[in-house]
């Protein structure tokens, strides 16, 4: 939102507040805006919608955020698409663009990995390993983006070197060439 987007925004908040049975005061809508101001004004409009048809209590800031993290891709989905882009690993298809799903199926030993596991034995393993990682890398994603400041210079370059990860195997490939 802008600056000219302020006074609708502070509508909306009234508005849900009226709602809610509660009197906002300048601090309430200051720190609604504080937090909630990187929203597109109609992107907002519409979560305060949603949250009026949904929610019981006065909608948090936490709640807005919460609907737009329910867009994102959520473990299960990823877990699918891993599956999927598995078969490339042979032709170095799979895992080139650093994304999340990426970044966890190489914590959790790789694309070739995934393409050699046993169905019955391996695969329930490495998947729940899986689900647990992706949610915890998306977290961490989430604060990083938020908050860069806190993850420091050390943190930003070992994520842009390997993309935060690197294989075992890889590890002791450099030794031995080294």
């Amino acid at each position: 939102m802008g600056p000219t987007d302020g006074n609708r925004f502070r509508d909306v908040l009234r508005g849900l507040c009226k709602v809610y049975g509660t009197e906002p005061d300048a601090v309430m809508l200051d720190v609604y805006w504080m937090t909630l101001n990187d929203w597109p004004l109609t992107d907002f409009e519409a979560a305060a919608a949603h949250l009026l048809r949904t929610s019981r209590f006065m909608p948090r800031p936490a709640d807005f955020h919460a609907l737009r993290q329910a867009t994102e891709l959520c473990a299960p989905e990823a877990w699918a698409e891993a599956m999927a882009r598995c078969g490339g690993w042979r032709d170095g298809s799979a895992g080139r663009d650093g994304d999340r799903i990426d970044r966890t199926v190489h914590c959790v030993g790789g694309y070739r990995t995934l393409a050699m596991a046993d169905v019955e034995h391996d695969l329930p393993h490495i998947q729940r390993r899986f689900l647990e990682a992706f949610d915890v890398i998306a977290d961490s994603e989430r604060v990083r983006e938020a908050l860069p400041q806190l993850a420091g210079e050390d943190t930003r370059r070992r994520l842009r070197s390997t993309n935060g990860f690197q294989q075992i195997g890889q590890v002791a490939e450099s030794a031995e060439d080294g």
